[in-house]
């Protein structure tokens, strides 16, 4: 039913997963008294954690091509609007599924079945995924995940620094103003000994830092200085980092397999760019973790 919620609970946080999505809703720090997630004012933005899948970003002009064919869809694809299954629900764990339909594959034209599970951990939740492909031919998606961490009361977005867990240069791609690619916008952030201050201005001309090749297995935000909550995502070949100053009053911190298509790509979706291909009957499994601090 639309509306339910899972519930995981222990001794240091209180967490909430939608039905509805299968959408990370909630993550409370029962010892710090404070929310971690976005509540999702949808004056602002909508959602807390989204799941991304079977793309992450846009397709070009909404619309992409397999085997000849042309598929119009939407930004992030469809499972983050789509009433998941409850698979199963414990007090620590709780599992969710999502399988193709008649109106997934007007769509897109594959077999599936996705799983997510969240398994709460000490001060930690693993957020797990299972991309099954139960059709005769190969599958190409993306998959990513889109949560947002809120800015406690009486702070700021810019009381937020990065911290990378690395030193030197990273290299990022950026969308442009309408959520395509544009090689132009590639750059180089120094990130020193790995904190990057959240400052004025971080965000005017770098929308969304997608930062590629793999580089981030880490990052944290920190809170005035001190650690507030680090997203582990060892293995995936993108991660991003987004919010709209001045108006959105948190930061996405976001682990992807897959990317927004390039502004023009008109190109089968098998040679887009971060796409993940899945033989007939196989399984693509990851996941990424949210420690609160």
């Amino acid at each position: 039913m639309s509306g339910e919620k899972a519930v995981l609970e222990n001794e240091e946080l209180f967490v909430e997963v939608n039905q509805s999505g299968a959408e990370l809703a909630r993550i409370y720090d029962k010892k710090k008294k404070r929310e971690i997630l976005w509540e999702a004012d949808p004056a602002i933005w909508g959602r807390h954690a989204p799941i991304l899948f079977p793309f992450v970003g846009k397709c070009f002009g909404n619309k992409y091509i397999h085997d000849g064919k042309t598929y119009g869809i939407g930004q992030h694809g469809f499972a983050r609007d789509m009433e998941f299954e409850l698979q199963s629900a414990q007090t620590h764990e709780v599992w969710h599924a999502l399988t193709d339909s008649e109106e997934t594959l007007a769509k897109y034209p594959f077999h599936f079945r996705l799983e997510t599970g969240h398994r709460l951990e000490g001060r930690q939740l693993r957020v797990m995924w299972k991309v099954t492909n139960t059709g005769s031919d190969n599958m190409y998606f993306m998959i990513g995940a889109h949560p947002a961490f809120r800015v406690p009361e009486g702070k700021s977005i810019y009381d937020y620094t990065f911290d990378f867990h690395q030193s030197g240069v990273l290299h990022y791609q950026a969308p442009d103003g309408d959520g395509y690619g544009d090689a132009a916008l590639s750059g180089e952030l120094p990130v020193g000994d790995g904190r990057v201050p959240l400052t004025k201005g971080f965000f005017r001309d770098v929308l969304t830092y997608i930062f590629d090749r793999g580089q981030i297995e880490k990052i944290s935000l920190l809170l005035s200085g001190e650690p507030f909550v680090t997203v582990t995502c060892k293995g995936f070949p993108y991660t991003a980092v987004w919010t709209v100053e001045e108006t959105h009053p948190f930061v996405c911190l976001e682990p992807w397999y897959g990317r927004c298509a390039e502004k023009g790509f008109c190109g089968e979706l098998k040679d887009r760019e971060g796409i993940v291909m899945l033989n007939p009957g196989k399984i693509f499994q990851t996941e990424y973790t949210i420690e609160v601090i």
